[in-house]
C-alpha cells in the first residue's frame, strides 16, 4: 500500500507540475501576443492609414527571415473584408475559424487561438479610409509544446515506474531497510523542491540501488525538462525586448500612459519631436509642462477617447520643440503591461502637410486667374493647330493615294511589258496561219494538193494553233492576276483568300521587273494557308516591299534575291517573313524606316511612304506587328506577325 500511494503521489505531483507550468507558459504566451498586438498596430497604424504597409515588406521580411531570432512565423493585414492587403513570413493557407467569427477566447480585444504548434492572434486594425480591417499574426510553440509533450511522457514512464518500484519497496521494508528508505525519501523530497541538480545516494547493487538510479535519470530528465524550458522563456524575452527596441526606435512619437494619463513609457522619437527627455516625462501627465498647444486640447482628446475608447487620427494643436506650434494626428489604442492596464498614444506631425495644403490653396486660388488667361491665347492657338493638322491631313491623305495610284500604274507598266510577248506570239503565228491557209487554197483550187504537202499543212496547224494557244492562255493568267489585284486595291473588302495566291499574283506582275534586276524569287508559302482579312491590303504590302527591295536593296548590284515565307504559329497567328540579300540598312536609316516622308532617295523618285503605309496597315487594318532586321551588307528582313482572322474595321 506505501508502494501504491508513493506512485500516486509522484504522479499527481507530477501532473500538478504540468497544469501549473501549462497555466504559466499559456498566460505568458497570450500576454507576449496581446503586447505584439498592439505594438504591432500602433507602430503600423500610421501606415496602414496612408495605404503604405508595402514599404515595410523589406524589414517584415528581414525580421521574419531567421526562425531563431524571433517566434513570430508570420504577419497577415487583411481589409474589412479579410482580403490580404500584406503579408509576410509563412503565412498560413487559411486563418483559424475560431479567430475570424470571433468564438476564440479574447484579451483587451485581441484575440488569440493555438493550433499545430503556433499561437494565432488577431487584432483590429485602421485601414485607409477609416476601414477596420485586422491584423493577424502567428507565434511558434513548436518548443513549449514539445517540452510539454516530453515531460507528459516522462510522468507517465515514472509513475508506471514508481508503481513497479512500490511493490519492490514493500519487499525491501520487509528485510528491515526503512532507514535507507527515509535517507531517500528525504533526498527525493529535495527533488519536488525543484533541487534537481542533487543525486540521491545509490546502494551497493540491491534494489534501493535500482530505484536511486531510477530516480536519478528522472532527475536528470525533468533537469533538462526544465532547461528546455527556462531556453524557452528566455527567447521569449529576447523578443519581447526586441519589440520593445522596436517601439524604442520607431519613427512615430509614442508615449504609454496609465488610466489617469501619467506618462509611464516614451520612445525616442516622442524626445526629438518635443524636445523633453525620459525623466522629464515618466510620472507627468502631459498638461503637467508645454505639451498642448491650449489646454482644451487635451481635455478634448482625453473626452474622445474615455467616450470611444480609442482615437484614430484625431488632428490637434501642440507646441513644437522650435517653440511654434504645430498640428499632429493622434492615435491611441488599450493595451496591458505587467498586469496594469494602460494607453499607448502614437503622434504623427501633419504641420508641414497642412501649411503645404493652405499654400497650395492659396496658390490654387492664384493660378485660376493665370488659367483663364492663358485659356484665352490657348484657344486661339489650338484654333491655328487645328487648322494647320487639318491641311496635313489632307495632304497626307492625297501622298498616301498617290502612292497607291503609283503603284498601280507600276502594275500597269509591268503587265503591258509582259503581255508584249505573248501577244505578239500569238499574232505572229496567226498571220503565218493565214499564209499557209491561201497557199493550201491554192493547191487545192489548181488540183496540185498532195498528200505530202496535206501532212506539211497539218503540222504547221497544229504548231501554230498550241502556239497561238499558249500565249493567249499566258496572256489571259496575267489579266486575271492584274484584275484581282486591281479589284482588291480599289474595293478592298474583307474575305477568306489563300496567302499563296496573293503573293503568287503580285509576284506575277513584277517578273518583268525583276527579270531586267536579275532578282530571282522564292516563294514558301503552304497552300492551304488561309486567311479571313483584307486581300488589297497584303497586296499592297507585298507590292511595297517589292518596289523598296527594288529600289534600294539592289542599287549597283549585278543580281539577288527575294524570298517570302509565311508559315502558322500556335494561337491563331501568321508570321510572314520578306527578306532579301540586297545591301541592307545602317542603324540610324533602320530605325526610322517606318517614320512618314523618311526616304533616302528624296528628289529622285522616293516619298518616303511606302513602309509607313506598310506599318500603318499591318498595325492598323490586320491588327499585328511589323519589326525590320537589317545589317550593312547582310540584307534585310522585314518580319510580320498577324491574326489569321484580322480584327473589324470600325
Amino acid at each position: 500500500m506505501s508502494a501504491i500511494v508513493q506512485a500516486l503521489v509522484v504522479a499527481l505531483l507530477i501532473g500538478n507540475s504540468q497544469r501549473v507550468m501549462d497555466n504559466a507558459v499559456g498566460k505568458n504566451a497570450e500576454r507576449v501576443a496581446h503586447e505584439y498586438a498592439v505594438t504591432l498596430n500602433l507602430t503600423l497604424s500610421p501606415y496602414a492609414i496612408r495605404g503604405r504597409l508595402s514599404e515595410l515588406n523589406d524589414y517584415w521580411n528581414e525580421m521574419l527571415s531567421d526562425p531563431q531570432d524571433s517566434f513570430v512565423r508570420y504577419i497577415v493585414v487583411l481589409d474589412h473584408n479579410d482580403v490580404p492587403v500584406a503579408s509576410a513570413g509563412e503565412r498560413p493557407a487559411e486563418l483559424p475559424v475560431a479567430l475570424r467569427n470571433g468564438t476564440a477566447p479574447a484579451m483587451n480585444g485581441v484575440r488569440t487561438w493555438q493550433r499545430e504548434g503556433t499561437l494565432h492572434a488577431r487584432a483590429p486594425m485602421l485601414l485607409k479610409d477609416n476601414q477596420v480591417g485586422s491584423l493577424n499574426f502567428g507565434l511558434s510553440t513548436s518548443e513549449l509544446d514539445k517540452a510539454r509533450e516530453e515531460v507528459f511522457l516522462q510522468s507517465g514512464l515514472i509513475s508506471l515506474f514508481g508503481l513497479a518500484l512500490g511493490v519492490l519497496l514493500f519487499y525491501a521494508f520487509t528485510q528491515g531497510i526503512g532507514r535507507r528508505l527515509r535517507a531517500l525519501t528525504s533526498q527525493t523530497g529535495e527533488m519536488m523542491k525543484d533541487a534537481f541538480g542533487q543525486r540521491p545516494p545509490e546502494g551497493e547493487g540491491d534494489e534501493i540501488e535500482v530505484y536511486a538510479r531510477s530516480l536519478n535519470s528522472m532527475s536528470v530528465a525533468l533537469r533538462e525538462r526544465v532547461l528546455q524550458l527556462e531556453a524557452s522563456q528566455q527567447r521569449l524575452s529576447e523578443s519581447e525586448a526586441r519589440f520593445k527596441t522596436l517601439f524604442d526606435m520607431a519613427p512615430l512619437p509614442l508615449s504609454v500612459t496609465d488610466r489617469n494619463g501619467h506618462i509611464i513609457g516614451a520612445n525616442q522619437a516622442l524626445t526629438r519631436a518635443f524636445g523633453y527627455g525620459p525623466e522629464q516625462l515618466i510620472g507627468q501627465r502631459s498638461d503637467s509642462f508645454t505639451f498642448w498647444g491650449a489646454p482644451e486640447e487635451r481635455e478634448r482628446i482625453w473626452q474622445l477617447y474615455m467616450r470611444n475608447g480609442s482615437v484614430h487620427g484625431e488632428v490637434a494643436s501642440m507646441a513644437l520643440r522650435d517653440g511654434g506650434s504645430g498640428q499632429v494626428a493622434i492615435w491611441s489604442s488599450s493595451l496591458t503591461l505587467d498586469g496594469v492596464d494602460a494607453i499607448i498614444w502614437a503622434l504623427l506631425d501633419m504641420t508641414a502637410e497642412l501649411k503645404a495644403k493652405q499654400e497650395l490653396e492659396e496658390l490654387n486660388v492664384s493660378l485660376e486667374s493665370r488659367v483663364r488667361q492663358r485659356s484665352a491665347e490657348l484657344e486661339r492657338a489650338n484654333g491655328d493647330l487645328s487648322h494647320a493638322l487639318q491641311t496635313l491631313q489632307r495632304t497626307q491623305h492625297d501622298l498616301l493615294a498617290a502612292e497607291k495610284m503609283a503603284s498601280l500604274g507600276s502594275l500597269v507598266a509591268g503587265i503591258a511589258h509582259e503581255l508584249n510577248t505573248p501577244i505578239g506570239n500569238s499574232l505572229l503565228a496567226s498571220t503565218a496561219l493565214g499564209d499557209r491557209v491561201q497557199e493550201f487554197e491554192a493547191m487545192l483550187v489548181g488540183g496540185s494538193l498532195r498528200r505530202s504537202a496535206l501532212t506539211t499543212y497539218n503540222e504547221e496547224v497544229k504548231l501554230a494553233s498550241a502556239l497561238i494557244s499558249g500565249s493567249l492562255h499566258k496572256a489571259a493568267n496575267l489579266i486575271a492576276s492584274f484584275k484581282q489585284i486591281a479589284v482588291d486595291q480599289t474595293n478592298d473588302q474583307r474575305r477568306v483568300f489563300k496567302l499563296q495566291a496573293v503573293v503568287q499574283d503580285t509576284a506575277a506582275t513584277y517578273v518583268p521587273r525583276l527579270r531586267r534586276a536579275h532578282c530571282s524569287t522564292t516563294v514558301e508559302v503552304p497552300p492551304g494557308l488561309a486567311l479571313d482579312s483584307y486581300p488589297g491590303s497584303w497586296y499592297q504590302i507585298f507590292t511595297n516591299l517589292i518596289n523598296n527591295a527594288l529600289a534600294h536593296a539592289f542599287e549597283g548590284r549585278s543580281g539577288g534575291s527575294i524570298a517570302i515565307v509565311a508559315r502558322e504559329l500556335d494561337g491563331g497567328m501568321v508570321e510572314v517573313v520578306f527578306s532579301d540579300d540586297g545591301a541592307g540598312m545602317a542603324d540610324d536609316v533602320r530605325r526610322h524606316v517606318f517614320d512618314p516622308f523618311f526616304t533616302t532617295k528624296m528628289g529622285r523618285g522616293g516619298t518616303g511612304l511606302g513602309m509607313n503605309i506598310v506599318y500603318n496597315i499591318v498595325t492598323g487594318v490586320l491588327g499585328g506587328r511589323v519589326t525590320v532586321e537589317s545589317q550593312p551588307g547582310q540584307g534585310t528582313a522585314v518580319r510580320i506577325l498577324i491574326p489569321r482572322s484580322s480584327p473589324a474595321r470600325a
